[in-house]
């Protein structure tokens, strides 16, 4: 089966960008993708952050319930997908950890976010690439570091601030290492923190068809304020 894969930013709801839900449907019918994957951090969880809460974000409940309005028009835009669990999805496990609460008394990804056909997993493999969120890889080249450790084309999010695709040649083969970018809000609360930095977020997303990289920009002229 040829996989048109379809590959969404960190979209940090509930403060994702305007319009980037819509791009994304763009790019997902322009390529005729068959195949969705969400690259990770579908959800912020600044409410369980174990950094400094900012004053005009909502507390851990009312956080969740406009998350979950926002999760539900992502599910009605792409009902069937691949999740590949964030450092922020995981923000709920590692707060229960933090306070000895085994596991098994926590209720699971898919339940939480009512997405019974969205698929939550640490990493997958379609066609050769490797899909994961990127946690322990940074620099200037995240997903291109990634694929030389792990000899095999990799696609990772996580780094804002990075986006495209970086190619490795052997005589024996070629291989890719692709940052998505993302589809967040760099003036919401939960991005504060980064006010000052010079280096901004890269809206964009991915697309991989039959094992082949295509890195799109999404258009911001008509969003900017």
């Amino acid at each position: 089966m040829r996989h048109n894969v379809l590959v969404i930013g960190d979209i940090h709801e509930p403060v994702s960008r305007r319009g980037y839900r819509r791009f994304c449907r763009k790019i997902y019918n322009k390529y005729k993708c068959n195949q969705v994957v969400f690259i990770g951090d579908v959800v912020d969880w600044h409410g369980l952050s174990f950094f400094a809460h900012h004053p005009d974000a909502p507390g851990p409940t009312d956080e969740y319930k406009i998350a979950h309005k926002c999760i539900e028009k992502w599910q009605e835009e792409f009902p069937v997908a691949t999740v590949c669990i964030g450092n922020h999805d995981a923000r709920v496990v590692r707060t229960a950890e933090s306070v000895g609460i085994p596991s098994k008394f926590l209720r699971y990804y898919a339940d939480i976010w009512d997405t019974p056909s969205w698929e939550w997993v640490d990493d997958v493999i379609i066609d050769d690439v490797y899909y994961m969120h990127g946690i322990g890889y940074g620099g200037l080249h995240p997903a291109y570091n990634a694929s030389k450790h792990l000899g095999m084309s990799a696609v990772l999010g996580h780094i804002h601030s990075v986006a495209g695709i970086k190619w490795n040649v052997s005589p024996a083969k070629r291989w890719f290492g692709m940052d998505v970018g993302c589809g967040i809000d760099d003036k919401k609360y939960a991005f504060a923190y980064g006010k000052h930095a010079k280096r901004r977020s890269v809206i964009s997303c991915g697309v991989v068809i039959d094992g082949h990289p295509y890195h799109e920009m999404m258009k911001l002229e008509a969003y900017k304020r």
